[in-house]
Protein backbone atom coordinates (compact mmCIF):
# COMPACT_ATOMS: atom_id res chain seq x y z
CA UNK A 1 0.00 0.00 0.00
CA UNK A 2 1.31 3.59 -1.33
CA UNK A 3 2.02 5.94 1.70
CA UNK A 4 0.93 9.53 0.95
CA UNK A 5 1.34 12.77 3.09
CA UNK A 6 -0.31 15.74 1.99
CA UNK A 7 0.97 19.14 3.16
CA UNK A 8 -1.83 21.32 4.01
CA UNK A 9 -5.23 20.57 4.67
CA UNK A 10 -7.55 23.10 3.30
CA UNK A 11 -9.88 21.89 0.58
CA UNK A 12 -7.40 21.23 -2.01
CA UNK A 13 -5.48 18.62 0.90
CA UNK A 14 -8.25 17.09 1.73
CA UNK A 15 -10.18 16.71 -1.55
CA UNK A 16 -6.80 15.04 -3.06
CA UNK A 17 -6.50 13.17 0.81
CA UNK A 18 -10.18 11.72 0.48
CA UNK A 19 -9.87 10.64 -3.10
CA UNK A 20 -6.81 8.99 -2.76
CA UNK A 21 -8.09 7.08 0.36
CA UNK A 22 -11.18 5.81 -1.43
CA UNK A 23 -8.45 4.30 -4.10
CA UNK A 24 -7.01 2.69 -1.32
CA UNK A 25 -3.55 4.56 -0.47
CA UNK A 26 -2.50 5.01 3.13
CA UNK A 27 -2.62 9.12 3.48
CA UNK A 28 -1.94 10.87 6.18
CA UNK A 29 -2.36 14.98 6.77
CA UNK A 30 0.00 17.96 7.90
CA UNK A 31 -1.10 21.31 8.96
CA UNK A 32 0.72 24.47 10.45
CA UNK A 33 -2.43 25.05 11.88
CA UNK A 34 -4.84 23.89 15.13
CA UNK A 35 -7.32 22.48 12.92
CA UNK A 36 -8.12 21.68 9.24
CA UNK A 37 -10.05 24.51 6.97
CA UNK A 38 -7.50 26.94 5.31
CA UNK A 39 -8.81 29.90 4.13
CA UNK A 40 -12.00 28.30 4.29
CA UNK A 41 -12.38 28.19 7.80
CA UNK A 42 -14.31 29.75 10.44
CA UNK A 43 -13.15 31.72 13.75
CA UNK A 44 -14.73 30.50 16.63
CA UNK A 45 -15.64 33.02 19.04
CA UNK A 46 -18.32 34.14 22.06
CA UNK A 47 -20.47 35.93 19.03
CA UNK A 48 -20.42 32.33 17.28
CA UNK A 49 -18.55 31.30 14.27
CA UNK A 50 -17.25 34.30 12.05
CA UNK A 51 -16.71 33.44 8.74
CA UNK A 52 -13.48 35.44 8.42
CA UNK A 53 -11.89 33.54 4.94
CA UNK A 54 -14.28 32.33 1.94
CA UNK A 55 -17.78 33.88 2.94
CA UNK A 56 -19.37 31.21 0.06
CA UNK A 57 -18.79 28.80 -2.51
CA UNK A 58 -20.37 28.42 -5.82
CA UNK A 59 -20.84 25.23 -7.99
CA UNK A 60 -20.26 25.62 -11.62
CA UNK A 61 -18.35 21.54 -13.07
CA UNK A 62 -20.18 18.66 -12.68
CA UNK A 63 -18.02 16.90 -10.57
CA UNK A 64 -18.21 19.61 -7.71
CA UNK A 65 -21.72 20.22 -8.02
CA UNK A 66 -21.87 16.37 -7.37
CA UNK A 67 -19.94 16.67 -4.29
CA UNK A 68 -21.72 19.83 -2.87
CA UNK A 69 -24.99 17.49 -2.90
CA UNK A 70 -23.34 15.32 -0.36
CA UNK A 71 -22.64 18.55 1.77
CA UNK A 72 -26.15 19.67 1.71
CA UNK A 73 -27.66 15.66 1.92
CA UNK A 74 -25.42 14.98 5.07
CA UNK A 75 -26.34 18.67 6.51
CA UNK A 76 -23.07 19.83 6.38
CA UNK A 77 -23.65 22.93 3.80
CA UNK A 78 -26.50 24.83 3.03
CA UNK A 79 -27.94 27.14 0.86
CA UNK A 80 -27.15 30.45 1.96
CA UNK A 81 -29.74 32.91 0.91
CA UNK A 82 -28.24 35.99 0.09
CA UNK A 83 -29.60 39.12 -1.79
CA UNK A 84 -26.36 41.38 -3.11
CA UNK A 85 -25.07 44.72 -3.50
CA UNK A 86 -22.74 46.72 -5.12
CA UNK A 87 -21.10 49.74 -3.61
CA UNK A 88 -19.61 51.86 -5.39
CA UNK A 89 -17.37 54.82 -4.12
CA UNK A 90 -15.27 56.63 -7.23
CA UNK A 91 -13.70 60.06 -6.74
CA UNK A 92 -15.19 59.83 -3.38
CA UNK A 93 -18.95 59.20 -4.55
CA UNK A 94 -20.80 56.50 -2.79
CA UNK A 95 -23.70 54.64 -4.45
CA UNK A 96 -25.08 51.23 -2.87
CA UNK A 97 -27.85 49.54 -4.74
CA UNK A 98 -28.84 46.38 -5.43
CA UNK A 99 -27.73 43.99 -7.78
CA UNK A 100 -29.67 40.58 -7.88
CA UNK A 101 -28.53 37.85 -9.92
CA UNK A 102 -29.55 34.12 -10.10
CA UNK A 103 -26.06 32.24 -8.40
CA UNK A 104 -27.51 29.78 -6.09
CA UNK A 105 -24.29 30.20 -3.36
CA UNK A 106 -23.72 27.88 -0.30
CA UNK A 107 -21.87 27.61 3.22
CA UNK A 108 -20.51 25.07 5.16
CA UNK A 109 -22.79 24.53 8.49
CA UNK A 110 -22.51 25.01 10.86
CA UNK A 111 -18.76 26.54 10.15
CA UNK A 112 -17.24 26.79 7.05
CA UNK A 113 -14.82 24.12 7.33
CA UNK A 114 -17.39 21.52 7.87
CA UNK A 115 -17.08 20.25 4.34
CA UNK A 116 -13.36 19.92 4.90
CA UNK A 117 -13.80 17.64 8.26
CA UNK A 118 -16.09 15.37 6.68
CA UNK A 119 -13.00 14.89 3.91
CA UNK A 120 -11.03 14.15 6.09
CA UNK A 121 -13.14 12.10 8.61
CA UNK A 122 -11.19 8.78 9.52
CA UNK A 123 -8.03 10.20 8.03
CA UNK A 124 -5.19 10.86 10.23
CA UNK A 125 -4.57 14.98 10.62
CA UNK A 126 -1.50 16.41 11.94
CA UNK A 127 -1.78 19.90 13.16
CA UNK A 128 0.38 22.69 14.69
CA UNK A 129 3.37 20.53 12.80
CA UNK A 130 5.12 23.50 10.07
CA UNK A 131 6.98 21.14 7.84
CA UNK A 132 10.33 22.95 7.46
CA UNK A 133 12.10 20.42 5.15
CA UNK A 134 11.28 17.34 2.74
CA UNK A 135 13.88 14.76 2.42
CA UNK A 136 14.12 12.15 -0.50
CA UNK A 137 15.99 9.06 0.36
CA UNK A 138 16.39 5.71 -1.70
CA UNK A 139 12.86 6.74 -3.10
CA UNK A 140 10.96 7.90 0.13
CA UNK A 141 10.82 10.80 1.82
CA UNK A 142 11.30 12.05 5.24
CA UNK A 143 9.53 15.03 6.35
CA UNK A 144 10.77 17.44 8.86
CA UNK A 145 8.48 19.18 11.41
CA UNK A 146 10.26 22.61 12.71
CA UNK A 147 9.93 21.19 16.48
CA UNK A 148 12.43 18.62 14.92
CA UNK A 149 10.33 15.13 14.66
CA UNK A 150 10.52 13.72 11.51
CA UNK A 151 7.76 11.98 9.45
CA UNK A 152 9.44 8.76 7.29
CA UNK A 153 8.26 5.97 4.63
CA UNK A 154 6.43 8.22 2.30
CA UNK A 155 6.22 7.07 -0.83
CA UNK A 156 5.15 10.73 -2.32
CA UNK A 157 4.07 13.99 -1.08
CA UNK A 158 1.56 16.55 -2.47
CA UNK A 159 1.86 20.18 -1.75
CA UNK A 160 -1.15 22.23 -1.05
CA UNK A 161 0.23 25.20 0.22
CA UNK A 162 0.36 29.21 -1.20
CA UNK A 163 2.83 28.96 -3.48
CA UNK A 164 5.12 31.40 -1.97
CA UNK A 165 5.22 29.09 0.95
CA UNK A 166 5.55 26.13 -1.24
CA UNK A 167 8.40 27.43 -3.29
CA UNK A 168 10.22 28.57 0.52
CA UNK A 169 9.85 24.45 1.30
CA UNK A 170 11.06 23.33 -1.99
CA UNK A 171 13.90 25.79 -1.61
CA UNK A 172 15.44 24.60 1.83
CA UNK A 173 14.71 21.23 1.10
CA UNK A 174 17.09 21.67 -2.13
CA UNK A 175 14.47 21.04 -5.06
CA UNK A 176 13.69 22.71 -7.91
CA UNK A 177 12.44 25.88 -8.85
CA UNK A 178 8.40 25.57 -9.92
CA UNK A 179 7.16 28.68 -9.65
CA UNK A 180 8.14 31.68 -11.85
CA UNK A 181 6.27 34.17 -10.08
CA UNK A 182 5.30 32.05 -6.46
CA UNK A 183 5.51 35.51 -4.87
CA UNK A 184 2.89 37.71 -6.84
CA UNK A 185 0.13 34.35 -7.36
CA UNK A 186 -1.81 34.94 -4.43
CA UNK A 187 -2.20 38.69 -2.56
CA UNK A 188 -2.74 39.71 0.73
CA UNK A 189 -6.22 40.64 2.81
CA UNK A 190 -7.22 41.88 5.79
CA UNK A 191 -10.88 40.68 6.91
CA UNK A 192 -12.59 42.61 9.84
CA UNK A 193 -15.90 41.23 11.72
CA UNK A 194 -17.84 43.98 13.06
CA UNK A 195 -20.89 43.76 15.13
CA UNK A 196 -23.72 46.15 14.88
CA UNK A 197 -27.48 45.50 14.81
CA UNK A 198 -28.52 47.26 11.68
CA UNK A 199 -30.07 45.87 8.27
CA UNK A 200 -28.19 45.26 6.10
CA UNK A 201 -28.48 46.64 1.99
CA UNK A 202 -27.42 43.48 1.46
CA UNK A 203 -26.23 40.26 2.34
CA UNK A 204 -23.36 39.72 -0.22
CA UNK A 205 -22.26 43.07 -1.50
CA UNK A 206 -19.85 43.22 -3.82
CA UNK A 207 -17.40 46.08 -4.23
CA UNK A 208 -16.17 48.63 -6.53
CA UNK A 209 -13.77 50.59 -4.05
CA UNK A 210 -10.59 51.97 -3.43
CA UNK A 211 -10.28 49.93 -0.37
CA UNK A 212 -12.62 47.25 -0.18
CA UNK A 213 -13.39 43.83 -2.22
CA UNK A 214 -16.64 42.58 -0.47
CA UNK A 215 -18.65 43.02 3.18
CA UNK A 216 -21.10 40.27 3.70
CA UNK A 217 -23.54 40.16 6.62
CA UNK A 218 -24.19 36.38 8.54
CA UNK A 219 -27.43 36.93 9.17
CA UNK A 220 -28.90 34.31 6.90
CA UNK A 221 -26.02 31.87 7.34
CA UNK A 222 -26.37 29.06 8.70
CA UNK A 223 -25.22 28.37 12.37
CA UNK A 224 -23.97 31.57 13.05
CA UNK A 225 -24.75 34.83 14.44
CA UNK A 226 -25.38 38.02 13.02
CA UNK A 227 -22.13 40.69 12.24
CA UNK A 228 -20.52 42.03 9.18
CA UNK A 229 -16.94 40.81 7.62
CA UNK A 230 -15.23 43.49 5.67
CA UNK A 231 -12.72 42.06 3.46
CA UNK A 232 -10.35 44.97 2.35
CA UNK A 233 -8.58 44.68 -0.79
CA UNK A 234 -5.00 43.83 -2.12
CA UNK A 235 -3.89 47.14 -3.02
CA UNK A 236 -5.42 48.74 0.46
CA UNK A 237 -3.89 45.99 2.42
CA UNK A 238 -0.74 45.63 1.22
CA UNK A 239 -0.35 49.15 1.43
CA UNK A 240 -1.41 48.69 5.27
CA UNK A 241 0.19 45.53 5.45
CA UNK A 242 1.53 45.36 9.33
CA UNK A 243 -0.57 48.09 10.69
CA UNK A 244 -2.35 46.95 13.97
CA UNK A 245 -6.44 45.47 14.83
CA UNK A 246 -6.91 48.96 15.80
CA UNK A 247 -6.30 50.33 12.31
CA UNK A 248 -8.52 47.76 10.36
CA UNK A 249 -11.19 48.25 13.26
CA UNK A 250 -11.32 52.14 12.60
CA UNK A 251 -11.48 51.81 8.75
CA UNK A 252 -14.27 49.25 9.18
CA UNK A 253 -15.78 51.62 11.21
CA UNK A 254 -15.38 54.25 9.01
CA UNK A 255 -16.94 52.28 5.93
CA UNK A 256 -19.79 51.08 8.08
CA UNK A 257 -20.86 54.71 9.28
CA UNK A 258 -20.38 56.96 6.31
CA UNK A 259 -21.11 54.42 3.09
CA UNK A 260 -23.70 52.28 4.53
CA UNK A 261 -25.00 54.97 6.51
CA UNK A 262 -25.20 52.56 9.75
CA UNK A 263 -25.86 54.83 13.04
CA UNK A 264 -26.14 52.40 15.85
CA UNK A 265 -23.43 50.63 17.58
CA UNK A 266 -20.54 49.28 16.37
CA UNK A 267 -18.42 46.97 18.33
CA UNK A 268 -15.30 45.24 16.46
CA UNK A 269 -15.13 41.75 17.06
CA UNK A 270 -11.49 40.38 15.31
CA UNK A 271 -9.61 41.71 12.46
CA UNK A 272 -7.19 38.92 10.58
CA UNK A 273 -4.26 39.35 8.01
CA UNK A 274 -4.46 36.91 5.47
CA UNK A 275 -0.73 36.94 3.91
CA UNK A 276 -1.86 34.47 0.30
CA UNK A 277 -5.38 35.13 -0.31
CA UNK A 278 -7.12 36.53 -3.30
CA UNK A 279 -5.65 35.48 -6.73
CA UNK A 280 -4.05 37.48 -8.76
CA UNK A 281 -5.51 38.15 -12.17
CA UNK A 282 -2.36 40.02 -13.52
CA UNK A 283 -0.62 36.66 -13.26
CA UNK A 284 -0.59 33.51 -15.49
CA UNK A 285 -2.38 30.12 -13.52
CA UNK A 286 -0.21 27.23 -13.42
CA UNK A 287 -2.51 24.48 -13.32
CA UNK A 288 -1.00 21.43 -10.98
CA UNK A 289 2.75 20.87 -10.77
CA UNK A 290 3.92 17.56 -11.42
CA UNK A 291 7.24 16.34 -10.68
CA UNK A 292 6.58 12.41 -11.52
CA UNK A 293 10.29 12.30 -10.79
CA UNK A 294 10.69 12.90 -7.32
CA UNK A 295 6.79 11.71 -6.24
CA UNK A 296 6.10 15.23 -5.71
CA UNK A 297 3.05 16.99 -6.71
CA UNK A 298 1.53 20.52 -6.02
CA UNK A 299 -1.45 22.37 -7.00
CA UNK A 300 -4.14 24.57 -5.01
CA UNK A 301 -6.98 26.72 -5.94
CA UNK A 302 -4.09 29.11 -7.30
CA UNK A 303 -3.78 26.11 -10.08
CA UNK A 304 -7.07 27.41 -11.59
CA UNK A 305 -7.03 30.63 -10.88
CA UNK A 306 -8.71 31.06 -7.06
CA UNK A 307 -12.43 30.48 -5.79
CA UNK A 308 -13.29 27.34 -3.70
CA UNK A 309 -14.64 25.40 -6.30
CA UNK A 310 -11.01 25.43 -7.67
CA UNK A 311 -9.50 24.08 -4.73
CA UNK A 312 -11.76 21.50 -4.60
CA UNK A 313 -10.50 20.82 -8.51
CA UNK A 314 -7.05 21.22 -7.93
CA UNK A 315 -7.48 18.01 -5.17
CA UNK A 316 -9.50 16.39 -7.20
CA UNK A 317 -6.62 16.55 -9.94
CA UNK A 318 -3.57 16.02 -7.61
CA UNK A 319 -5.15 12.76 -6.85
CA UNK A 320 -5.76 11.32 -10.12
CA UNK A 321 -2.39 12.46 -11.02
CA UNK A 322 -1.15 10.28 -8.22
CA UNK A 323 -3.23 7.15 -9.49
CA UNK A 324 -2.29 8.00 -12.91
CA UNK A 325 1.43 7.67 -12.00
CA UNK A 326 1.19 4.89 -10.09
CA UNK A 327 -0.48 2.99 -12.68
CA UNK A 328 2.08 3.59 -15.02
CA UNK A 329 4.16 2.44 -13.12
CA UNK A 330 2.35 -1.07 -12.39
CA UNK A 331 2.45 -1.21 -16.62
CA UNK A 332 5.67 -0.67 -17.01
CA UNK A 333 6.87 -3.17 -14.21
Amino acid sequence: MKKIAVIGAGLTGATAAANLVQQGYQVTVFDKGRSAGGRMSSKRTEQGYLDMGAQYFTARTDVFKQQVQLWLDAGQADVWPCTTALLCNEDGVVSLKSSKDEQRRFVGVPSMHSPINALLLGIPLITGCRISKLDYRQQSWILWGDNGISYAGFDAVLLTLPPAQAQQLMTQSSLPEVFDTAANLLEPCWAVAMQAEASPAGDAIFCQHPKLRFISHQQYKSGRNSCFVLHFNAAFSAEHLQQPADFWFAEATAVLRDELNIKQTIEPLVAHRWLYASQNDQTAVPGCIELPDHQLWLGGDWSYGGRVENAYLAGFALAQAVIRNYKLQQENA
